[in-house]
């Protein structure tokens, strides 16, 4: 494919929530006409809504219930159909206080009058956290600079457990904190190596501006690079381990003493929870190597990869690639597959993805390594590809309508590397500064006449799947009980093993989507879902998925 231009939850069943709700439905004269003049009810027998207002025929009359009055929505209850004034809190068994569900808050808000489940995504270095008998809040992660293979602070081990740090002394046991494998990481070891190794890995890194542009050169930690020591005479690799989510690492070797050994650190992790390599060309991984030093008890050496080095690049979209990793093992439970990255300065071969690899644009007129949404969009394509679907002919995109089974895989790509980032931003740099498109803000509707299998734009399915996923008290779209793992969920479960409904475009697109998200997270968003998709954009889905038809 070219490069871009931009780049179950079902509804709780609680019968005693809905038995309240329908019994606050009845035909109560304070509720009703009464009109013994009025013209005749010809509603059907399960009712409908009125905005938040139930209207049902009782007696062949028409009675109605405000469902603000008492903070409720008017909704069709699950399964039977019946439209009720439902407290969606109640049913859902959320309060005020709120609970966590992964890293989200999920509480109880007033929202237009109605009280709503609200699910608000902790920040990128966020755990939800909820102390015994307090509000669920957002958080800083304690565990974030450990990461799965732990570290060492000299001779204690330090690890993540029940969402905060656990330290061992391994001395108090005769051993050493060290290494042990790719499997267990950090742990305590039986001393033997003779000499040690410490120190922090690191890598310059420009971050990318909502405009487009670069920003200033700014170290960052190399987390989860593979690091080793090694003899100058020979190259020899007298130890490998992997740096710590801070980037720390620790190597224990044996070699003759006073002999010249140095630290070389590679753009990949062999670690079978991010199996990644950068590549420089089709199989010579990226390599930077620190000073020579004499092998003595206890060194410490410290590297930050640099720009002027060329490398540095590599190890920015190695590090994108890790947070892609630990969004589909941590939040979506998938067991994470070889990805293989291209870049290399100078290089003008296109940003793309092909076969398992994604290929970066390395040219001094356009160079996509630190473009971190651009990485994350094609890692989006690897996603589809080896752990979705993917229907997708290929071939140039702008934005503007296309196939729609084109328009769903760009769009998607472009969300994945939104959500990632918990972010709504896409940004991509060249040599005249770049640009950036915000799909929270954007609103690109379908061309008026659009059938239901016609084009449309990619633009238009980033922003539907951000809004659909965006949840939280400062939202601007109805939906606001999802998360981005929801959305993205329907594209690793539904898309990927069910047989897509014979209906517009034959293959994966924005209304296959549509039906697996109903189908995951059941008919209590239409009203939200019709909102985005139908009202602000025109898109003209039939409301009648493997899921059920939407009231």
């Amino acid at each position: 494919m070219s490069r871009p231009r931009f780049a179950g939850r079902a509804w709780p069943r609680v019968a005693a929530a809905i038995a309240l709700a329908l019994a606050g439905c009845g035909g109560d004269d304070d509720g009703g006409s009464g009109d013994p003049d009025a013209a005749a009810c010809e509603l059907p027998a399960e009712g409908r809504c009125a905005g938040n207002v139930v209207e049902r025929c009782q007696d062949g009359v028409l009675v109605t219930e405000d469902c603000t009055t008492t903070q409720a929505t008017c909704t069709a209850t699950p399964g039977a159909g019946t439209f009720v004034c439902l407290d969606a809190c109640a049913a859902a068994g959320v309060t005020e206080a709120g609970t966590c569900t992964g890293d989200s808050v999920r509480r109880c808000e007033v929202v237009g009058g109605v009280r709503t489940v609200i699910t608000q995504a902790c920040a990128p270095g966020q755990v939800c956290e909820q102390p015994d008998g307090q509000a669920a809040t957002c958080a800083a992660d304690a565990c974030a600079g450990i990461g799965p293979l732990g570290r060492c602070d000299g001779d204690r081990l330090v690890r993540c457990s029940g969402g905060a740090p656990a330290t061992t002394d391994c001395a108090a046991g005769g051993q050493v904190c060290g290494y042990a494998d790719a499997a267990t990481g950090y742990a305590c070891v039986a001393p033997g190596a003779a000499f040690v190794v410490t120190g922090t890995v690191s890598y310059e890194d420009r971050p990318p501006l909502t405009s487009g542009a670069l920003g200033a050169l700014a170290p960052a930690v190399a987390r989860g690079t593979e690091v080793a020591v090694v003899l100058d005479q020979g190259g020899t690799v007298l130890a490998t381990a992997h740096t710590s989510d801070d980037g720390s690492y620790t190597l224990r070797y044996d070699a003759a003493p006073g002999a010249m050994v140095h630290v070389m650190v590679t753009a990949r992790s062999t670690v079978a929870l991010r199996p990644i390599r950068v590549n420089r060309t089709q199989t010579q991984v990226h390599a930077f190597g620190g000073p020579s030093f004499a092998a003595t008890a206890s060194a410490v050496q410290d590297l930050l990869v640099t720009e002027a080095s060329g490398l540095a690049q590599a190890w920015n979209i190695l590090d994108q690639a890790v947070a892609a990793m630990d969004l589909l093992r941590l939040e979506l439970g998938l067991t994470p597959v070889q990805l293989t990255a291209r870049w290399a300065r100078g290089s003008n071969t296109g940003t793309y993805y092909s076969g398992g690899t994604i290929y970066m644009l390395g040219s001094n007129s356009d160079d996509d390594g630190y473009d971190d949404t651009v990485i994350l969009h094609e890692i989006g394509h690897f996603v589809e590809d080896r752990l979705g679907r993917s229907d997708s002919p290929g071939g140039s995109h702008d934005g503007s309508p296309t196939d729609p089974n084109l328009a769903w895989s760009e769009g998607f790509a472009t969300y994945f590397a939104m959500a990632v980032r918990r972010r709504p931003h896409y940004m991509d740099s060249n040599a005249g500064g770049g640009w950036g498109y915000d799909a929270d803000t954007s609103v690109t509707a379908a061309p008026t006449g659009t059938t239901i299998g016609g084009d449309v734009s990619e633009d238009m399915v980033s922003e539907i799947l951000w809004d659909v996923g965006d949840g939280g008290s400062g939202d601007d779209d109805p939906v606001t009980s999802a998360t981005h793992v929801d959305v993205l969920r329907v594209g690793t479960t539904y898309l990927r093993t069910a047989t897509l409904r014979a209906i517009g475009e034959s293959g994966a697109d924005l209304v296959d989507f549509l039906d697996g998200w109903f189908v995951g997270d059941g008919l209590g968003t239409c009203a939200g879902v019709r909102d985005i998709v139908t009202t602000r954009r025109r898109f003209p889905y039939d409301y009648a998925g493997p899921a059920g038809a939407c009231p």
